[in-house]
């Protein structure tokens, strides 16, 4: 499970409680009354600066358009505001905004790179690509633009501190808070060093004080910003290495933040602990649930596209550039508005719904033929309609409860898009430059008249016995074909120019008369594909292996029908455009082609496998009548009706056509008479007149017909009904082409125009060939077994010579090997000698070097032991020292009382020298005695030095004896 590191940059952040205006108007868009009709206009709103031109000059010659000056005014200038009015019409889109400038003398479109509503719904700011800052209030019906610019802007958001002010962060990771009231920016700061892509706060709390913290998401970087000081007070740091940050933002009314990674794992963060709270995987839950998922039951489906669109696999093209699969599965998320639930849509077409309570999965939708890449709730119904938009760049907009309700808001180039706080406004950002403000309230309204319209449709068509489809086994039954005439078909194709996609089909097996000889086709079938047909087949270059193989059978089928078709080339391409809309029912494909080949294409064969001369000739006859200038402009560069009509023509038109277009073709085709094609590839000629006129060589009018080219498919087919109206009878085609023929129940009539002894002549020829092949095969497989027991006696020779060889070459390198052996045993004997003697060598220095150790070792032991001793010996010698200062202190302490008792004895009448003269002497005999006996005790010690105690005790004794003397002698003077 991941961790979360953070570095406090800033840990004092305060934040601040939502000022609420009043709710916005209830969807009522009233016009200003008050304002000049020269200055609001009900159209698309485009922002437009000229260098030099004013305001007012420009609004005079350009009245649909609304003209900002670039220079930027200063603070004290007042702001200009300008009204503008609202669109009112069915779709919803009430404003469209668009930003041109003049540079050189062109005009240029700039493209927004942001917009967002504020917290009351009721204002709009859109910041370009430029930095211009543009604010719309849809109260006022006024915009103005703001004195300041914002480079390089990425993203907007309304703060929650402060009504006027907004937070812009930019690609540079700096964030900025402006107020559009007063033109200023009221803070910035640097937070980054990469584009800001999410910016989330919590909302948590921010009625009661004035903290409020904010995420931002630097791609893979997460911080945490305070958003009253705009300092960085946590850096958000994980430490899984393995996998990368994706999403990041706080949960809707709570101050816990959620984080996603490359590994599709969720983890829920506390903002004031930031440890981790809970843990989901949603990928897991998702396939847990579909493994688990009952018999019978099945995950609800959304699809945008009709059963029969050709093109759904293209859903999901999108380029590795954009989205990497690497990074997982889930691709986007929003929050339901009461934030109780968390809507995720993946890379492989699902729609997943987590409680934000316990991250479990309660609701998931399979989306079959798209993917969202932005996805918005809308806040009424509750937890219903989402808005998103998917990886081809469509709005769309989606009912959960009812998932065939579905609506296109914006069908190409939109890339963002936001809701507004009480979501009755919806702004789509598109590539083309500008933004798009719709009504949600009106596309829900046409969301329910979408879905009633078609509910009333499915009930008009309900019968009784529902419609029966051709298949194998059966075919159109009478009453069905009754109600299918071709006056009432034809009429349908007038009115609407194209035959319901889910009928259309039908009406052609009605049209065409197809009788569905299922056993007839059955019967081709069992005859095995032609080796001509299997052997071009697999050059076939068609991606689609069923569709590869579809084309296969049906034109095995032909060929054994028609022998002809088997040998042309071009067929394959001319069925592959039937059988790709067909994938499933080859009978229709099969004789839908062969009614066509009967009746509107029968000439097509009768010079092959020359090309079909006549009935390009019908082609060339009628350009020429039509337009004689591109005929010689053709024949100038040597074009032929081989490349403007046959190459239309061998491949159904499909070349030259996209899917839709080509199917609006074949409605005509099947209901006009078998010559229409011709006056169809004389039309598109010269529709494309202009454009073939300036071509500059044949290889590029070549390519021009094998390229798809835009086309008024409806303009084509009138010019084609037009030209075989007034078409002369002379040059008409019905004289040479017979009205239409259907093919009759229970056969299929040969088709015989084309040159059968040319194909009997190729097949004798492709005959003798095979026989000449087998032959050759024969004989060439005779010599090869003839070879091989050459070969195997010649091995078997060379086998035995071989074996001979190396069996004495084995011998010589056994004898060999054997010698080398006792030579490496010799040596290692001698070797094995050599290291004897070394070990003895060195067995003998082992043990010297031990005795020398040995002996080292007892030296230090007695000098150890020396050294004990002569500590104690210095130890008891200054105890000794000091026992005798000891008592030469004492005996000193002793002489003092001694003398002072007996001066003060005998000072009492005698003098002094004769009262003490006894004890003087006998105190000198003691010194004496003492001394000596001091000389023996420190004999054996200590030598006498001039520095020694004894010396001292002396000389202290001599001193003593000298005041004695002097204190006689100072007697005896004194009597």
């Amino acid at each position: 499970m991941n961790t979360l590191g953070l570095v406090a940059k800033n840990p004092e952040y305060k934040g601040t409680s939502i000022l609420r205006g009043p709710s916005f108007f209830e969807n009522k868009m009233e016009e200003d009354e008050g304002e000049s009709e020269n200055n609001s206009f009900e159209a698309d709103l485009e922002l437009e600066t000229s260098g030099d031109q004013d305001l007012e000059t420009e609004e005079e010659f350009i009245p649909s358009q609304l003209n900002i000056l670039p220079s930027i005014t200063t603070d004290d200038e007042p702001m200009r505001k300008y009204s503008f009015k609202l669109k009112h019409n069915e779709s919803g889109n009430i404003l469209t905004v668009q930003h041109t400038v003049t540079e050189v003398g062109q005009r240029l479109r700039i493209q927004m790179a942001a917009c967002c509503f504020n917290d009351q719904s009721n204002k709009l700011v859109v910041i370009d690509k430029r930095g211009n800052i543009f604010v719309f209030d849809f109260v006022s019906k006024r915009y103005w633009r703001l004195n300041i610019r914002m480079p390089k802007a990425k993203l907007i958001r309304p703060s929650p501190l402060h009504r006027n002010d907004y937070i812009v962060g930019n690609k540079m990771g700096e964030i900025y808070a402006i107020d559009v009231d007063k033109s200023i920016v009221s803070a910035s700061s640097q937070v980054g060093s990469g584009a800001i892509e999410e910016l989330s706060w919590s909302s948590n709390g921010l009625q009661g004080s004035r903290k409020c913290t904010t995420l931002m998401r630097f791609g893979s970087e997460a911080i945490l910003v305070s958003l009253k000081t705009l300092s960085v007070s946590h850096q958000l740091e994980f430490d899984e290495s393995r996998y990368t940050l994706k999403f990041a933002g706080f949960l809707p009314n709570s101050d816990q933040f959620f984080t996603c990674f490359t590994n599709d794992s969720l983890h829920v963060w506390s903002s004031h602990s930031l440890g981790t709270l809970r843990s989901a995987q949603p990928i897991r839950a998702r396939d847990r649930r579909l493994r688990l998922l009952p018999a019978g039951k099945s995950v609800p489906e959304i699809t945008l596209r009709g059963p029969n669109d050709s093109d759904v696999e293209d859903e999901l093209a999108f380029e590795c550039k954009d989205h990497d699969f690497s990074d997982g599965l889930l691709l986007a998320y929003c929050f339901t508005p009461d934030g109780n639930k968390l809507c995720l849509s993946t890379l492989d077409g699902y729609l997943l719904v987590l409680s934000t309570v316990s991250f479990d999965l309660e609701k998931m939708y399979r989306l079959t033929d798209f993917v969202l890449k932005k996805l918005a709730f809308l806040p009424q119904p509750k937890e219903r309609i989402l808005f998103g938009i998917t990886a081809r760049n469509q709005a769309v907009m989606l009912d959960l409860a009812h998932t065939d309700e579905k609506l296109i808001v914006q069908r190409l180039n939109a890339i963002s898009l936001g809701l507004s706080r009480d979501g009755k406004l919806l702004s789509i950002i598109s590539k083309c430059g500008e933004v798009n403000v719709w009504s949600t309230c009106r596309l829900f309204n046409a969301l329910q008249a979408h879905t009633i319209c078609l509910s009333k449709l499915k009930s008009t068509f309900k019968q009784q016995k529902s419609l029966p489809t051709c298949t194998v086994s059966g075919c159109m039954n009478q009453e069905l074909r009754h109600l299918l005439k071709p006056d009432r078909l034809k009429a349908m194709l007038k009115e609407y120019g194209c035959y319901p996609d889910k009928y259309r089909f039908l009406i052609w097996t009605s049209l065409l008369e197809l009788p569905c000889n299922g056993s007839q086709f059955q019967s081709l079938i069992k005859l095995g594909t032609p080796s001509s047909v299997s052997d071009k087949g697999r050059n076939l270059k068609i991606r689609n292996d069923s569709q590869r193989r579809g084309v296969i059978k049906v034109w095995g089928c032909l060929s054994l029908w028609c022998k002809v078709i088997g040998y042309a080339d071009f067929v394959p391409h001319f069925i592959y455009p039937f059988v790709k809309q067909l994938p499933k029912n080859g009978l229709v494909s099969f004789e839908v082609v062969a009614t066509l080949i009967l009746n509107h294409f029968h000439l097509w064969f009768e010079f092959h496998p020359l090309p079909p001369s006549n009935y390009l000739a019908m082609c060339e006859n009628l350009l020429q009548r039509c337009d004689e200038k591109l005929c010689k402009f053709f024949k100038t560069l040597e074009v032929s009706s081989m490349d403007y009509a046959w190459s239309l023509l061998s491949n159904a038109f499909s070349e030259v056509l996209e899917e839709q277009q080509w199917l609006i073709l074949w409605d005509n085709i099947v209901t006009e008479p078998p010559f229409f094609p011709i006056f169809l590839v004389v039309a598109y000629n010269l529709i494309q007149r202009e454009v073939l006129l300036r071509l500059p060589d044949k290889r590029a009018i070549v390519a021009f017909f094998h390229d798809q080219n835009p086309v008024d498919i409806s303009k084509l087919v009138s010019k084609a009904r037009k030209l075989a109206t007034k078409c002369d009878a002379k040059l008409h085609p019905q004289r040479f082409i017979q009205r239409f023929t259907p093919i009759p129940k229970g056969v299929y009539p040969k088709f015989l125009k084309y040159p059968s002894k040319w194909i009997e002549q190729q097949e004798e020829q492709t005959d003798k060939i095979t026989k000449s092949h087998q032959e050759i095969d024969a004989r060439i497989r005779h010599l090869e077994l003839e070879e091989v027991k050459m070969m195997e006696r010649l091995e078997n020779g060379l086998k035995q010579e071989e074996h001979a060889r190396r069996i004495k070459k084995m011998e010589e390198l056994y004898a060999h090997t054997i010698q080398r052996e006792e030579e490496r045993l010799t040596c290692q004997r001698k070797m094995l000698i050599a290291y004897q003697m070394e070990v003895r060598r060195r067995k003998s220095e082992v043990m010297t070097k031990l005795q020398e150790s040995e002996q080292r070792r007892k030296v230090m032991e007695m000098e150890k032991d020396i050294d004990v001793l002569m500590h104690n010996i210095e130890r008891e010698r200054r105890r000794h020292n000091q026992e005798m200062q000891l008592a030469q202190d004492e005996i000193h302490n002793q002489e003092m009382d001694l003398l002072a008792q007996r001066y003060t004895n005998e000072c009492e009448g005698a003098p002094l020298a004769e009262k003490y003269y006894d004890k003087i002497q006998k105190l000198c005999q003691e010194r004496d005695q003492l001394q000596n006996s001091l000389r023996k005790m420190t004999m054996e010690t200590v030598q006498p030095t001039g520095g020694s105690p004894l010396l001292s005790i002396e000389n202290s004794i001599v001193e003593i004896l000298q005041e004695f003397a002097d204190i006689i002698n100072t007697d005896r003077s004194g009597t």
